[in-house]
């Protein structure tokens, strides 16, 4: 992108130079390169989903499964192994019930039985369901805003009292909102367990009417009939949260409820590789119009639109990432629908961030943020060398019983020889 700056009164080509003001001040805050870089993979993020490109990797999934997943039924299917690494991590954390789908499918196997003499054990892991699966779903909400490329919304831990999540200025950290979640496969009324929750919290000072409440449909007419004043956001009706509830339910009687160990592995270093959906380029131009950005030339919008754009020409999918050195962020930004979203960095790019930093010192900038790196490969791969291992296992384990076999019967007839 060609574009006339004022302090160097010259015309600057972003795909090949950066204007020396804009090198000076990247030398003097070198975390600009970590936000330019966040930027650059939430514009990469909603090319992603506008351009429909992750459909490349639902269709490799798709000849492996024997199914018919669409990008909007990938979302689904992440969604769902969010909700069961948040019961892992939450209400199960102490008993590992969601570790693996094995242990899961036995313990829900466990409250139906109970549930025929005691109908509360089903109606209380229900609960956990419907309420687990809300808060993923405002997480979900808030990372797909424009606005989380200034903002990050989190989950609070431990069964925090008054709010469940929060929304901090990413730059500042300064707090912006608190959200307390609610939810219920009922319809909301202003005597529901979630809205006397809520006043309950106000009442011993864990919440305040400032304090956003996410609910789904009906919570608003329901917390105003409740006089609360507190802003609400709906999402989800009744009728979507119990059909949520019977698909995670079978979902766990089938033996799916994985916690998705390859993010487990995206968060931290990678020796071999990283599975990733996607990754977008960091070049020039981006750095140029974040800084640009961050002078006041450009507006949010203007700067977002910009490098959305430039992601889309660098923007690699499936098969082209082979032996790509990327960098992955270690938080939920460059995260969409489950799947991973890195960045690498091109040659003229790489050699500028060289020249102001020192030689590889943009690399140590980025992990210090929490961005680590590796050689990436397609998920669909991935997905293929788990069968393959399982296979290979599967016929060791059928070759060892094998020999086992032939040992007792080899030991059983030497036995009758020293009996002979």
């Amino acid at each position: 992108m060609k574009w006339y700056c004022e302090k160097c009164k010259k015309i600057h080509d972003d795909d090949n130079e950066m204007c020396p003001k804009i090198k000076s001040q990247l030398a003097k805050h070198p975390e600009w390169l970590t936000e330019a870089a966040d930027f650059t993979v939430m514009a990469g993020s909603e090319v992603f989903i506008t351009s429909q490109l992750l459909d490349k990797t639902a269709q490799g999934i798709n000849k492996l499964a024997g199914t018919n997943l669409s990008y909007e039924g990938t979302q689904q299917f992440a969604r769902d192994i969010q909700v069961f690494k948040r019961l892992s991590e939450e209400p199960f954390s102490r008993s590992g019930v969601f570790s693996n789908p094995e242990s899961a499918k036995s313990y829900f196997e466990n409250v139906r039985k109970i549930s025929e003499t005691s109908p509360r054990a089903l109606s209380s892991f229900e609960s956990k369901l419907t309420g687990y699966g809300q808060e993923v779903d405002w997480v979900r909400m808030k990372q797909g805003e424009v606005s989380n490329l200034w903002q990050k919304s989190t989950l609070l831990e431990n069964n925090a009292p008054g709010v469940d999540g929060v929304t901090i200025n990413r730059f500042t950290g300064k707090e912006i909102s608190r959200t307390t979640i609610k939810a219920s496969k009922n319809p909301m009324t202003s005597n529901s367990t979630g809205i006397n929750d809520v006043k309950e919290a106000i009442q011993k000072g864990t919440a305040t009417e400032k304090d956003i409440i996410f609910g789904p449909e009906g919570t608003e007419e329901a917390a105003k009939k409740a006089g609360l004043k507190n802003p609400v956001v709906e999402k989800n009706s009744s009728g979507q949260i119990q059909d949520s509830n019977k698909r995670l339910e079978q979902k766990i009687l089938d033996g799916q409820a994985s916690t998705a160990p390859t993010l487990k592995q995206i968060g931290s270093k990678m020796l071999q590789g990283a599975v990733v959906g996607a990754a977008v380029a960091v070049t020039i131009s981006t750095i140029t119009t974040y800084v640009r950005y961050k002078n006041g030339e450009l507006d949010a919008r203007e700067a977002f639109e910009s490098v959305a754009e430039d992601t889309l020409k660098g923007a690699l999918v499936g098969g082209a990432m082979g032996a790509v050195t990327i960098f992955l962020p270690g938080g939920v930004i460059g995260f969409v629908s489950g799947l991973a979203i890195g960045v690498y960095f091109g040659k003229v790019c790489t050699n500028i961030l060289d020249e102001i930093f020192g030689k590889g010192a943009y690399g140590a900038i980025l992990n210090a943020s929490g961005y680590v790196y590796g050689m990436t490969f397609n998920l669909a791969e991935y997905y293929e060398k788990i069968e393959a291992n399982n296979r290979r296992i599967k016929a060791d384990v059928a070759r060892a019983d094998e020999l086992q076999t032939e040992i007792e019967s080899n030991f059983h007839v030497f036995e009758q020889m020293k009996g002979e």
